[in-house]
């Protein structure tokens, strides 16, 4: 099974140019041993919108695993980087993510977006 890095560095304006979907769900983020409860808020090919852990505000830098369940299939596992953060809520994009939790990641946004043509455009802005 083979592994996807990131291979480019993308500015704010470019994270903004992909896809987003809101998906209010229950995920999981690891961070060495610990494993903390969060709402995902919104998905997009390249990252995420998250709320905050209880009594912790993520800054930029900071390193997590983050687990997205799925019903009838295996969960969305990715390594996350935060890029930005507030009190309440947080944005981080993948820096590793397993072909399986990519296809997976694609396959979710591919069925709640309208706009097939935008999900073409964001896989062709992540290989630039």
């Amino acid at each position: 099974m083979g592994t996807i890095h990131r291979m480019n560095e993308h500015t704010n304006e470019d994270r903004r140019r992909f896809t987003r979907i809101q998906l209010m769900k229950g995920v999981t983020l690891y961070s060495g041993m610990e494993a903390l409860s969060v709402q995902l808020l919104d998905l997009s090919l390249k990252g995420a919108l998250l709320t905050c852990p209880d009594h912790k505000t993520p800054k930029p830098g900071d390193l997590f695993r983050l687990s997205i369940p799925l019903e009838n299939s295996p969960a969305i596992i990715m390594n996350i980087e935060v890029v930005h953060s507030n009190s309440k809520t947080f944005g981080a994009e993948w820096t590793q993510i397993d072909m399986d939790s990519f296809a997976s990641l694609k396959r979710t946004i591919e069925l709640n977006i309208k706009e097939k043509e935008n999900l073409r455009q964001d896989i062709k802005t992540l290989s630039e």
